[in-house]
Order: structure tokens, then sequence, then C-alpha cells
């Protein structure tokens, strides 16, 4: 998928949007709700990663008709002068996007054996956060020498 921006956006109100919760009723009477658990935006004034747990369910007459899913959202966001405002891009995990900020407690919050993954993006996500631990230690290391 493209980019979409949205003139006039701020940073802050396309947070919220990619993030509400919303649920809609099926011609079946299905009652299909999403939720987003968590978020998190790592990046700066101009652009940036907007990571994302969602869980929808179904329901219908009171019954969960179907397993929960869950999954790892991946937004880039990024401000463009020239269509003045915030846009996005979004992608999940199946896509591989190549960005590996993402939360390692989100990683737990999907288990891929019960909502499915894709388990080479999350080895990267691994990968990412030890070598940034690794840095930072040799970072403390060099300060008390």
């Amino acid at each position: 998928m493209g980019w979409l921006f949205i003139p006039g956006s701020v940073r802050r109100s396309m947070i919220k949007d990619r993030t509400s919760a919303w649920e809609r009723t099926n011609d079946d009477g299905t009652t299909i709700k999403t939720t987003c658990l968590a978020h998190c935006f790592r990046g700066n004034c101009f652009s940036g990663v907007l990571w994302s747990v969602f869980e929808r369910t179904f329901i219908q007459d009171g019954e969960h008709t179907e397993s929960q899913q869950r999954w790892i959202q991946c937004d880039l966001l990024q401000y463009s002068r020239s269509d003045d405002g915030w846009g996005y891009k979004d992608m999940d995990e199946s896509m591989h996007p190549y960005y590996y900020s993402c939360p390692k407690s989100y990683l737990d919050m999907v288990p891929v054996e019960t909502h499915g993954g894709n388990a080479e993006w999350r080895e990267h996500v691994r990968q990412h956060h030890r070598n940034s631990l690794a840095k930072r230690r040799a970072k403390r290391t060099a300060k008390a020498r």
C-alpha cells in the first residue's frame, strides 16, 4: 500500500486515529470489535514508526463465534510540507517491515503459536534489542574508565 496524507493533520491526532477502537455489525448479526491493546511511537518530530498491538473479537448473540485475533501493526508516520500534514503507511509483521524497534513485550502479547506471525521478522526484532543493549553497555563501560 502507499502513503495516505491528511492535509492539516498533526502527529498526535494521527496517532489517536490510528489506535482508536472501532466496531461494526455484519448482516448476520456478528459484532466485530477491534481494540488497540498497546501502542508507542518511536521517532522524531518529522517521522517515525507507530507500533501497535490490536485485538479483534467476534460476538453473536452474546457468544464468541470465532477465536480472537491479535496482530502487531507497524505504521510509518511522516510529515510532508507539500501535503501540509502527517501521513501514514500501514503494514503488519506479515509484510516483514524493515523496521525492528518494536517493543519486545509486543511479541509476547501476540504469540506466534496462537496468533501466527513472522518468525524471521521477530528474530530481527530480538537481535535489534540485543544490539541496542550491547551498545548501551559499551557506552557505560567507556564512561566508567
